[in-house]
């Protein structure tokens, strides 16, 4: 897969869509095994403590929670080969680094609303192209 992920936020959303349309050229498989729905929400459900702790502006720092997503992204990668292909071909993990190491909190706070939807349009896509559930 090769899409060029810039996670901006003129574009994550066309990203996102991008990154699911390539995917279903293969039918949404790698090898035997295939992306279904309740992977990529299991991926989503992850993001739901940081969205709300920044939502209600519960911390001044959320790099536990950015490495509990993190985490459970590796965990569902190593379960399946097709769920680390969307981490992978996606950037997660590396959008997660990248807003790890933000030091200005407000910016910070942006690109985990911005990853969160990111996340969230994935899956929606997800649906759109017709993956299984």
């Amino acid at each position: 897969m090769a899409v060029k992920i810039t996670f901006q936020k003129e574009n994550y959303v066309d990203e996102a869509e991008a990154v699911i349309k390539d995917f279903k050229q293969t039918s949404f498989k790698v090898g035997k095994k295939e992306l279904t729905t309740s992977q990529i929400r299991n991926l989503l459900i992850s993001t739901i403590p940081l969205y709300d702790a920044v939502r209600t502006r519960r911390s001044d720092s959320y790099d536990d929670l950015i490495a509990a997503v993190r985490i459970n992204a590796v965990y569902q990668s190593g379960r399946n080969q097709a769920v680390k292909e969307l981490v992978t071909s996606s950037g997660i993990l590396d959008i997660l680094d990248m807003i790890n190491f933000e030091d200005d909190l407000k910016n910070k706070s942006e690109k985990i609303l911005r990853f969160c939807k990111y996340m969230e349009a994935m899956v929606a896509y997800f649906e759109f192209y017709g993956g299984k559930d």
